[in-house]
């Protein structure tokens, strides 16, 4: 006697899946998956859980010790990249491609800003995972035009991005246009997962 096929499993047989949480469990239970995406809102959902104070903790810890290095974002925001990058990383093993790992949406309408915030991205993985290969990380970017541009500017460094916050045939074209790895059209505003209604 077979086993039934889940949802999933059919799944799988048609498409490459991904993983849209950052939630170690269920990488582990239902993976493996391609590639595991985040951004702000998914990594203050999973941050938010009792289980991960420990995380936070020492992801403070680090962000004061490494501050001198990163001069431009506060101790805070240092602390949030380090603890979304640790959740990416623990997740790594369950998936066969990258991980993405948003820019800070607040620098979307600045190309230096969303630049420097990449490079540091890249920078703080290879401090927490000196081994992790730089060609499993995916910078996802709002596709404004600033930054189009930087994900321009990362893609000709060998960097992959990703276009988020994609809504129009027109970013889509420019994200193809700069050479960005992957885009991620939205058929809704954000804003529908957080009002009620």
């Amino acid at each position: 006697m077979t086993t039934p096929q889940t949802a999933l499993d059919v799944l799988r047989q048609r498409t490459i899946v991904d993983c849209d949480t950052m939630d170690e469990q269920v990488a582990k239970s239902f993976g493996p998956f391609q590639d595991c995406t985040s951004n702000q809102a998914i990594a203050f959902g999973e941050l938010s859980k009792p289980e991960h104070k420990n995380l936070i903790t020492a992801s403070v810890k680090e962000a004061i010790e490494l501050s001198p290095k990163f001069p431009g974002p506060s101790v805070e925001e240092l602390a949030v990249e380090i603890a979304t990058i640790k959740l990416a990383l623990k997740i790594a093993p369950h998936i066969t491609g990258s991980i993405h790992i948003q820019t800070n949406p607040y620098y979307a309408y600045s190309t230096t800003k969303t630049f420097t915030n990449a490079w540091r991205i890249i920078h703080l993985t290879q401090h927490l995972h000196p081994t992790f290969p730089q060609s499993r990380l995916c910078l996802k970017i709002p596709s404004t035009w600033e930054g189009l541009r930087a994900c321009a500017l990362l893609e000709a460094s060998g960097v992959r991005t990703l276009a988020t916050t994609l809504f129009t045939r027109t970013q889509a074209a420019l994200a193809a246009e700069v050479g960005c790895t992957y885009v991620a059209p939205y058929v809704n505003q954000l804003k529908v997962h957080f009002e009620p209604g």
